[in-house]
This record gives C-alpha cells, sequence and structure tokens, in this order.
C-alpha cells in the first residue's frame, strides 16, 4: 500500500520553504563576509521568516480547506482506498492530473482528480513535483497495469478553486470494503 498525497505540511514546506532557505543563506552569508557580528538583525531576520512562513502556509491551507475538501487517497494492488473506503479498479473512471493557479498566488497548485464510475469525485494535493516537471502520481499510476488507460492530464485552469466548484462533488455512503 502506498500512500498517494502528501500531507499538508510536506506540500506546504516544499511550496514555500525554499524562500525562507533562501532568505537565510543570504542573511548568513552577509553575516560571515561583514565586519561587523551584531547577532540580533540575524534572529530577527529568522523570526520574521518563520513568522512569513507560518502566516503564508496557514492563509493557503484554510482557502484550500474552504474551497475543497481533499481526500487521502492509498495505492493498493487492485485498486485505491479513497477516505478509508477501498475502491477497486474497475470503479474508477478516471485519474486526472489538474494544475490549478488561483488569484492569490502565482504558484500554480497541482491537484489529483479521481472520478468514479457511480459519478463520486475526489481531490488530493499532488507530490512536489521533479526536476522533469513530470507528476509522481501520473508516473506511478501510468506503470501500474489497472490504471496505466485511466490517467490523463487536463489543462491548467485559471479559474482558481471555482473550476472545482463546477463539478458537482458527493460523499459517498459507507461500501463494504472488498
Amino acid at each position: 500500500m502506498k500512500k498517494l498525497n502528501p500531507g499538508y505540511f510536506e506540500f506546504f514546506f516544499f511550496r514555500y520553504g525554499f524562500i525562507v532557505i533562501f532568505v537565510q543563506i543570504v542573511s548568513l552569508s552577509f553575516y560571515f563576509i561583514t565586519e561587523e557580528k551584531d547577532n540580533v538583525p540575524l534572529i530577527l531576520l529568522g523570526i520574521l521568516c518563520l513568522l512569513f512562513l507560518v502566516f503564508v502556509c496557514s492563509s493557503d491551507y484554510w482557502i484550500l480547506r474552504k474551497n475543497l475538501s481533499l481526500a487521502n487517497v492509498f495505492l493498493t494492488g487492485n485498486g485505491l482506498i479513497i477516505n478509508e473506503l477501498l475502491y477497486p479498479a474497475e470503479q474508477i473512471k478516471e485519474v486526472a492530473f489538474i494544475p490549478v493557479r488561483h488569484a492569490l498566488n502565482k504558484f500554480p497548485a497541482y491537484f489529483i482528480e479521481i472520478t468514479t464510475h457511480d459519478g463520486h469525485v475526489f481531490h488530493f494535493l499532488e507530490k512536489r513535483m521533479g526536476w522533469d516537471f513530470k507528476s509522481p502520481t501520473l508516473k506511478l499510476l501510468n506503470k501500474h497495469p489497472l490504471f496505466s488507460l485511466k490517467t490523463k492530464e487536463k489543462s491548467e485552469s485559471s479559474e482558481g478553486f471555482s473550476a472545482f466548484k463546477k463539478q458537482k462533488q458527493s460523499s459517498p455512503k459507507k461500501l463494504t470494503e472488498k
């Protein structure tokens, strides 16, 4: 069983953490280059960077939470476990990769959309893109014999989270697990 969706902390750290790390590296290099060794600006900058990271990550988290309920997804040998319910591969209609750019943020957010034959639609955050900027989840599912024909990439949406609201999202009843 392999977990497909990242945790919120992992997602946001890889999204914004490089900014904080870059600022810290630049400030530390200035600290060691200059003659004057004053620790107060360095400490204040570290605290400011931490507050920035907490503020940006929490605001992005609340925007996500408000506009979209995200699923917890695991890949098994013969299907997917979505929010603790087993969906056999025959019940999955499509798995799509969707880049979304919302108005408050210039970085696109990457989602995976799972559509079942009974009309349920689930979304979850995509893991960090690799060096080739391809979806790691789609790569994994393309290698899986049961899901290789069910994957596709959708074009980037600039409508933001309103693109998700157009689709009907319903919560399925408890299925009998097989």
